[in-house]
Order: structure tokens, then sequence, then C-alpha cells
């Protein structure tokens, strides 16, 4: 498929960006130019539906295949198993590392699929009950990954509901989430209330200075 070619990306809104912070965020337009084929469409995609670029992938973008690798790796972990097992392994990670930028994402994600508060607070571990036991056999799988904790008990209870494949996902998919939170903790990315500036609205700035 080709790439896209009708989004100006100069005009793409960023979200969730630390102002003032170093690493900066990528020029999109010079970057999206210069990606590899196919590799266009997947942010195409991602603006398409939300309308903007978030600051992981603003700033992470300094290091483009890596990053819409990792996008490409996500996606299909996350289809490996069932997207309630998803939020689970994202809203138990981000809590439980203070990763507050993710977590305001999978918080609205979890109530857009409507998730209740009870079961939302319960796959973040800041409530007992509200999952049924092979989302609890999930959760706790997924924590096991995050703390480096003895494996075994949580991969024998989570075998009784879970085949091999789905067990493997669900292992990588929390050592992904475990990653990107550390990232987002060093890039100082912050929950994405309103927007930043683009970079038209940068230089128009700069100009009036």
């Amino acid at each position: 498929m080709a790439d896209r070619r009708d989004i100006d990306w100069a005009k793409v809104p960023y979200r969730g960006l630390t102002d003032r912070s170093r690493p900066e965020p990528v020029e999109l337009a010079a970057v999206v130019a210069d990606l590899p084929a196919g590799l266009q469409n997947r942010l195409a995609e991602r603006v398409d539906r939300l309308g903007y670029v978030n600051g992981f992938l603003a700033v992470g973008l300094h290091q483009p295949g890596a990053v819409l690798a990792l996008l490409e790796m996500t996606e299909q972990l996350k289809a490996a198993i069932d997207p309630g097992h998803v939020l689970i392994v994202a809203l138990a990670t981000h809590h439980a590392l203070g990763n507050e930028y993710e977590l305001a994402q999978y918080l609205d994600v979890a109530r857009n699929h409507g998730m209740s508060e009870a079961w939302i607070h319960a796959a973040q571990g800041r409530a007992v009950g509200g999952l049924n036991p092979t989302e609890e056999a999930v959760r706790r799988l997924t924590l096991t990954v995050v703390f480096a904790s003895p494996p075994r008990p949580a991969l024998t209870a989570a075998g009784a509901h879970l085949d091999d494949r789905a067990l493997v996902a669900v292992v990588h998919l929390a050592a992904r989430f475990v990653a990107t939170s550390r990232i987002s903790h060093a890039l100082s990315l912050r929950p994405m209330t309103g927007h930043s500036p683009t970079f038209d609205d940068n230089a128009q700035k700069a100009t009036d200075a």
C-alpha cells in the first residue's frame, strides 16, 4: 500500500510533552518524509484516529525505525489475547510503576470500552475482587514481570486459564509496558490534557519574540 500523502505533518499537534525539555520533539514533516516504505501509514492511522501525535512518538521518532517496530510488536501481542486482558496488563503495569502518562491513556480506553470503575480499580490492584479468575491470573502474571518475582506460581496459575500462545503474549506485553513506562519517565512525559503546540506555533512565537 502506498504511503499517505494527504496529511500536513507540520500542523499535526503533539500531546503529552513536558514544555522546554530535551530531547526536543521531532519535526514531523521532515521525519515522516524519510520513513521507510509503508511506515508513514502507521503514523497516519494514529493521526486519523486521535487527531494528534503523542509525546512518546513525538520524541521517540528520533529513532523512527525502533519506535515503529515497537508499535508493530505491540499490535501483534494485543491481537493474541483478549482485549480485556490487554487492558489488565496495561493498567496493572502502569499503576504499579507510577506511570501517570500511559495510565491516563489506558484509563480512558477502559472507560470507552465500558469497563466499570470497580473493574478498573481491580485491574490496577487498587481493590480486591472485581476480576474473574482468568483476569486475576493475568494481573498476577503481569506483576511477576513488573517486579521480577519468582515466575513459577503466577505462570502455573495463569496456565490453568490460558494456552501457551496467550501466556507468552501476556509476558511479552507486560515487558513491553515496563519498557515504555521507563521511557516515559525518562522523557518526563505527562498525562495528555490539552495539547502541546505545533512546530508552526513555536515558529510563530519565535518570530514574534
